[in-house]
């Protein structure tokens, strides 16, 4: 494959290779701050493997889109922390915003700010685990009654509100897993910062 990079230098590589290979060739600098990936402009994982020639882009948190999927990363490590330590809450959407992230839940009771601290230890726990995350996709009725299974209503309204042909993703952090559409930090460890205000 023929791999145009953003300065306009082109490079060969395999099929299956990743942008993360890719940034380990240019340099382990590179490699080591890469948090995400645009192929042919398109946000992705630095770990999917490219499958045809394209231009590629590594992204940085320098990079608006790289700030944008470490929240996005990070909001996925809270998520799974509130169900660790609440398994009755009900997950909704947890997107990255501009100054940080936030997740929806449905709860009995608005978290205080020392449910705040707990959460936020377990978010610390959850990323020195370093589990990867791990991207995979599911049809429209087997995604439905994998979310059933979790008693995840607001997933199910989600992937039901999803047109007809949609891609329906998931990602898998060791034993949680969430519906979303990415991009991710290869793995919980990269979250290296973070607070919880509210």
């Amino acid at each position: 494959m023929e791999i145009t990079l953003k300065d306009g230098s082109v490079i060969s590589a395999e099929q299956g290779t990743t942008a993360l290979d890719i940034a380990g060739k240019l340099s382990q600098k590179l490699k080591k701050s890469a948090v995400a990936a645009k192929v042919d402009g398109k946000l992705t994982d630095l770990t999917a493997p490219l499958t045809k020639d394209c231009a590629l882009e590594i992204l940085t948190f320098a990079d608006e889109d790289g700030r944008w999927t470490l929240r996005h990363t990070a909001s996925h490590v809270l998520a799974e922390a509130v169900k660790a330590l609440y398994p009755q809450a009900k997950l909704a959407i947890g997107p990255a915003i501009e100054n940080g992230f936030y997740y929806d839940f449905d709860v009995d009771h608005t978290f205080s700010p020392e449910e705040l601290r707990k959460i936020e230890k377990e978010m610390s726990r959850i990323i020195a685990k370093n589990a990867p995350m791990e991207r995979f996709e599911l049809p429209r009725e087997e995604a439905i009654a994998f979310m059933e299974e979790r008693n995840e209503p607001y997933k199910v309204e989600l992937i039901r509100d999803l047109p007809e042909g949609e891609t329906i993703s998931f990602y898998r952090q060791g034993d949680f897993v969430d519906l979303c559409a990415g991009a991710h930090l290869p793995s919980t460890g990269g979250v290296k910062a973070f607070k919880l205000t509210s």
